[in-house]
């Protein structure tokens, strides 16, 4: 377990997570000038933004140690790492709802939200991809939502672009959970990707 929790890095990982969340909170409301491809640009926030650091960061530490060093270990890598996820997946969404009950606007339940999607998609991509592309498309998710998440004229989100919704939208909330479910399961069925 000790040799898990330093390739992942879980001690920096929970850290730059909660300071993630609290800079979501504090200037996750805060506007992005960035064009949409449908005309004219929607309102595109830095909680948007910023929530994808978590991914990503947890993908980094995922691909410190090769397939082959992580297959022929005897412990439940996989398991551990969709776990540490979930985790982290958790924490960011207590801390969200805490500090919505504290009187934060919908800008913390965006946060919560859009952190567990970026998880999500990482739990898919992970296994798709391997580590490094995988960081690179769930960090241009947010690029490409900006870009083309919009509807027509940018009055309001596609249904897929779960994280220009605002942060009140219950659908929205349930499909990232659910997309995070799916990234777990995935990432906890799939099959050992093998390296030359």
């Amino acid at each position: 377990m000790n040799w898990w929790l330093k390739s992942r890095g879980a001690l920096p990982l929970l850290l730059c997570t909660l300071l993630t969340t609290l800079a979501g909170l504090a200037f996750g409301s805060a506007e992005l000038p960035l064009p949409a491809l449908t005309g004219g640009s929607g309102r595109f926030l830095v909680a948007g933004l910023i929530t994808v650091v978590p991914a990503v960061l947890w993908l980094t530490g995922t691909g410190r140690a090769g397939p082959h060093t992580e297959a022929t270990a005897v412990r439940p890598v996989p398991r551990w790492d969709t776990a540490l996820a979930g985790s982290l997946a958790a924490v960011v969404v207590a801390l969200t709802l805490i500090g919505h009950w504290l009187g934060a606007d919908s800008i913390a339940l965006t946060v919560g939200r859009n952190t567990v999607v970026f998880l999500g998609v990482a739990l898919v991509l992970e296994p798709l991809a391997g580590h490094r592309p995988a960081a690179l498309l769930t960090a241009a998710v947010p690029l490409f939502c900006a870009a083309a998440g919009w509807r027509s004229g940018g009055v309001g989100a596609e249904p897929w672009a779960l994280i220009l919704h605002p942060g009140n939208s219950v659908p929205a909330f349930a499909a990232s959970l659910a997309l995070l479910a799916a990234g777990a399961l995935f990432s906890l069925v799939r099959p050992l990707r093998r390296t030359r």
